[in-house]
């Protein structure tokens, strides 16, 4: 039986995780609020070098809530790469915006990704950004780590992002923050008891799955989602704040983030080697990147073999799985199927 190498799955749980989120279900007093969310807006606060922190249920509701704060007249031209998650367009939309992927005069504000975790050219966008008085948000779902010239990327920008979904950096399940150079007006509800739990029970139930994912795994996963237990990634969310039960989870993995970076650092620089890359030691490679032939027809050649590869975005290229659960040797059986497939 080969060890299945899966890109997601919530890829950055281990056994210390489900440990906590299993002490966790049995402490539903400090579900909703607690000491862990002021301690998740200091260590923030602190490490991007922002006066104001606002944690949340996802990445989308912070972009909604920065650029709705905003005040922007209605219909203002929200600048952001084509090439991202659905979410960032519908954020913009929500907020009154308009999602646009040019420059114009009518451009208020732009959104950077830094994708997969590979820093933007941050002197040339800034400047720009000045010139032109366009507000600057910079989105750190793939880089929360980053370096650009030393100093973190997230640091650059007048309002930042972060998302903290189950495939990210760093995970709680569900989960992001707004970080401001100003404060915002309003205050975010809390999530219910019953969406608390069933985000609680995601990490003992992925740990239980992934080992054996494509036997008895991927139907403990399908049978969970029907029963409920499971809230998928993309679901329609309301605006929430994050709660407390989340926050400490997000807290263990903010204390292993460098660790969790180096090692994506170590599988990324094998895909570098392989595939005549240049390997830059400042990015974080949440997933590597990888352009070929027939993105469509790979993932599915190495589904075959034990092995999911990524497909963001819109399968135009695939991603090559980085995470902790990989070690070298796995890193070399993806490079593997991947030739394969290129010189079949």
């Amino acid at each position: 039986m080969s060890k299945p190498i899966l890109i997601g799955l919530s890829p950055n749980t281990d056994a210390s995780d489900a440990w906590l989120a299993f002490k966790l279900l049995l402490q539903p007093w400090r579900w909703q609020i607690g000491l862990e969310q002021p301690q998740l807006k200091a260590a923030l606060k602190k490490y991007l070098k922002f006066p104001h922190v606002y944690l949340t249920n996802s990445a989308r509701t912070a972009l909604y809530l920065g650029l709705k704060n905003l005040r922007l007249p209605a219909g203002s031209e929200v600048v952001y790469p084509e090439f991202t998650c659905t979410v960032v367009p519908q954020a913009i939309v929500k907020a009154g915006l308009k999602p646009a992927t040019k420059l114009s005069p009518q451009t208020k504000a732009m959104i950077i990704q830094h994708l997969f975790g590979e820093p933007d050219d941050l002197t040339k966008i800034v400047r720009l950004c000045r010139q032109r008085g366009i507000i600057l948000v910079e989105d750190l779902a793939h880089s929360l780590g980053a370096k650009y010239l030393g100093k973190p990327v997230g640091s650059f920008g007048n309002l930042t992002v972060l998302s903290f979904g189950r495939d990210k950096i760093i995970s709680s399940v569900f989960g992001g923050a707004l970080l401001s150079r100003r404060p915002l007006a309003g205050q975010l509800p809390l999530p219910g008891a019953g969406w608390i739990a069933r985000q609680l029970l995601h990490p003992l139930i992925f740990a239980l799955a992934v080992p054996t994912y494509f036997y008895l795994g991927k139907y403990l996963i399908y049978l969970c989602r029907k029963l409920g237990l499971i809230t998928l990634p993309l679901t329609n969310l309301e605006p929430a704040a994050l709660p407390n039960a989340l926050a400490v989870l997000a807290m263990h993995q903010w204390r292993k983030l460098n660790k969790l970076n180096q090692h994506r650092r170590e599988i990324a620089k094998i895909y570098c080697q392989t595939f005549k890359r240049r390997f830059n030691p400042s990015a974080t490679y949440l997933r590597f990147p990888l352009k070929v032939p027939d993105p469509a027809g790979l993932i599915k050649f190495a589904k075959r073999r034990h092995i999911l590869l990524g497909n963001w975005y819109e399968n135009k290229i695939v991603n090559l799985p980085t995470h902790w659960r990989m070690d070298q040797a796995d890193a070399r059986r993806v490079v593997a199927v991947v030739k394969e497939y290129v010189h079949q």
